[in-house]
């Protein structure tokens, strides 16, 4: 039984097949960023590989057309606004999240959802005073916020604060 070892330039030409699969497939689901940065690297890093790479090079060129033209998401509405703060913040933009956010507080004040989303993001970005005063305003707009912030992780960094144990227990005060 003999078994052969692959040449150096089998493999690497394996591995660029293999990053030009991988580049096709985000491509496929319109993850432009993602496949330019494949199509890149297979183009920086297997220049022998000259019929792969020219398709690459195609390729890279109209993932960075297809970045270009897709529409930037400008939310209007405040139920746009509102979702679109509570998207940034559970993916952890929460500097973002506040912007829209407060944003959406101050086309309706009194919106419990809103200030409660608000209270979420200010304490997760630090920002004590802003959590505990739209935490109070959610709160008044609602008692059952009460109970829904005392087991939300969101407002752990501010758990401890005297006046957040006030809010949300207070009996005990």
């Amino acid at each position: 039984m003999s078994v052969k070892k692959a040449s150096a330039g089998e493999r690497k030409g394996s591995q660029a097949l293999e990053l030009f699969e991988k580049a096709v497939k985000a491509l496929g689901k319109k993850d432009y960023e993602r496949a330019q940065e494949l199509f890149d690297s297979l183009i920086a890093g297997h220049a022998g590989e000259r019929d792969l790479v020219e398709r690459a090079r195609a390729y890279s060129a109209a993932c960075e057309r297809a970045a270009e033209k897709r529409p930037v998401f400008r939310p209007k509405t405040f139920e746009e606004i509102l979702h679109y703060g509570v998207f940034l913040h559970n993916r952890g933009e929460y500097p973002e999240a506040l912007r829209y956010l407060q944003q959406a507080v101050e086309m309706h004040p009194k919106n419990e959802h809103a200030q409660y989303c608000l209270a979420a993001s200010a304490a997760r970005a630090g920002d004590a005073a802003a959590a505990l005063k739209a935490l109070r305003s959610a709160i008044a707009a609602s008692t059952a916020n009460r109970a829904q912030a005392r087991g939300d992780s969101d407002f752990d960094p501010i758990r401890e604060h005297e006046e957040f144990v006030a809010l949300v227990y207070p009996q005990a005060s």
